[in-house]
């Protein structure tokens, strides 16, 4: 990531997740997984950019397998603290994820994209190492809370950070992995709300289907062997469901 939390404000982030206005974030923040994600227990989940594990922390009592990258060595530490030894921690740049193709069902970046400039990149290193789907969940620069947040005396953790519009993330994903069936929803505009697509909520998150990647071999053709001629796969143009198949 381009923006390293330091020790400082590391604790600062840590204490502010403790006052109401952090304890609705995180609730909220939560929720907007659980409608988009779709995830099922067992599925190894990457959160890029984890901070202090505040959401691997929720999905691992759904019963996912977490594992986060965090480019900063204090926020590794207290996420590896607060989860245990039942998650992956590492260190690591969003730009270059240090793992092979298809490693994870699905990856996550909570508020990621907002502290980086190459976002494309970021993007298509999340969807090169996830074999089903990419989730995105981030500030919407629409709303008023965001505009409270980024005040320079807000108090906010965020408030240096660099929103991302939600026409902004749907054209990202379209630019990055194409065509690709997607759904999104946004934190309601109040407490306990139903409304799953305000377009002002406070927070924005759309969740992406993803092609997986294969290795392939070599094609060794006998001199006089006659080859068919390929056909073209079918395209996720024609999914109409996130679910992912066992």
């Amino acid at each position: 990531m381009d923006r390293v939390f330091e020790a400082a404000e590391a604790a600062e982030y840590e204490n502010w997740l403790e006052t109401r206005a952090g304890q609705t974030y995180r609730k909220a923040s939560c929720d907007l997984l659980d409608r988009v994600l779709d995830c099922r227990p067992g599925w190894r989940v990457l959160d890029v950019g984890c901070g202090l594990g505040v959401h691997l922390e929720h999905l691992m009592k759904r019963g996912l397998l977490a594992h986060g990258l965090e480019s900063g060595p204090v926020a590794a530490r207290l996420a590896a603290s607060r989860l245990g030894p039942k998650a992956d921690i590492e260190v690591g740049d969003a730009h270059d994820l240090p793992y092979e193709d298809n490693s994870f069902d699905a990856v996550i970046l909570v508020n990621t994209l907002e502290f980086t400039d190459r976002r494309a990149q970021v993007m298509a290193e999340a969807a090169r190492v996830a074999s089903s789907r990419v989730c995105l969940v981030g500030l919407n620069p629409l709303s008023p809370a965001t505009w409270l947040a980024k005040l320079p005396l807000s108090g906010h953790p965020f408030n240096r950070a660099r929103p991302v519009a939600p026409w902004n993330i749907f054209r990202l994903v379209r630019e990055v992995l194409g065509p690709v069936p997607r759904t999104w929803a946004a934190s309601p505009p109040w407490p306990g709300g139903g409304l799953l697509r305000w377009p002002l909520g406070g927070l924005v998150a759309v969740c992406a289907a993803v092609t997986p990647r294969y290795m392939t071999t070599p094609l060794t053709v006998k001199a006089g062997q006659k080859v068919q001629t390929a056909q073209p796969a079918t395209s996720h143009g024609r999914v109409t469901v996130l679910h992912r198949v066992k």
